[in-house]
């Protein structure tokens, strides 16, 4: 809205904008949030021919911002959305406020349950069964809140469905080397918070450090009994988190 700064929200892989529902609550009539469904995500198209790196997603949140007429904002971005939030931030540092990365992808230097798993040939965030994505579910949560059981069985039958263009996505998002995302990383220009859960098993926790080091103005905040998803799991305490980290900056 005029006169409101804005947030743009980029959800993890095979997400969707409404990993922010609560999160984005708390902002409501203090910033303009967009919150978007990123490529093959969503009500999106889910086409397997079509490329989903993470430069094409930044590629992506670049002309949906340019359609929008959104000029200037912060950005917010879990997990993959955190490693396209880097990007962006690194790629067009005229646009960015600041940047908000939740358990970002992007650096593994510490290894993960997650990296152990895929050794094994298993992928703990690719749900093939209904019983799967309940796994799914507690392998990225540590901090599981209610979910009513008619909405579990709903996601469950959307995860399934989206198995082959899940694999698509990660094969794409794979193709990004470490050593570039930690030269873009040292290139961001605008002040970084970056939010981790303590009990991360997707990417660990430790790798919080290897981000501070890299990113020239970067605060860190690790949240005891968290997961992947701090935005989901404890949406008031990291959005306001986030509230105060932006104020010291820009009002």
């Amino acid at each position: 809205m005029e006169g409101q700064e804005n947030i743009i929200l980029l959800h993890g892989f095979s997400a969707s904008k409404d990993s922010w529902l609560r999160f984005a609550a708390v902002f409501e009539g203090r910033y303009h949030i967009v919150a978007l469904d990123l490529m093959g995500h969503g009500d999106n198209n889910q086409d397997l021919s079509q490329s989903y790196t993470i430069e094409s997603q930044v590629d992506y949140v670049h002309k949906v911002a340019g359609k929008l007429g959104i000029k200037r904002f912060h950005i917010v971005g879990n997990s993959m959305g955190g490693a396209i939030s880097s990007l962006y931030s690194a790629l067009y540092p005229e646009q960015i406020l600041s940047a908000i990365l939740i358990s970002p992808a992007g650096i593994h230097a510490i290894p993960s349950k997650m990296d152990e798993l895929l050794a094994q040939g298993r992928n703990p965030l690719i749900a093939t069964t209904p019983e799967s994505f309940d796994q799914l579910i507690d392998f990225v949560m540590e901090d599981r809140p209610f979910m009513p059981t008619a909405i579990i069985k709903v996601e469950a039958e959307k995860a399934v469905s989206r198995v082959a263009i899940n694999e698509k996505i990660l094969k794409d998002i794979k193709v990004n080397s470490e050593h570039d995302m930690e030269i873009y990383l040292s290139r961001i220009q605008a002040p970084v918070l970056i939010i981790w859960g303590e009990h991360d098993r997707v990417i660990d926790v430790a790798n919080i450090e290897k981000y501070v080091d890299l990113i020239p103005n970067a605060q860190k905040l690790v949240l005891e009994g968290i997961g992947h998803v701090a935005m989901i799991e404890a949406p008031e305490l990291s959005a306001n988190a986030m509230i105060r980290f932006m104020p010291k900056s820009f009002l």
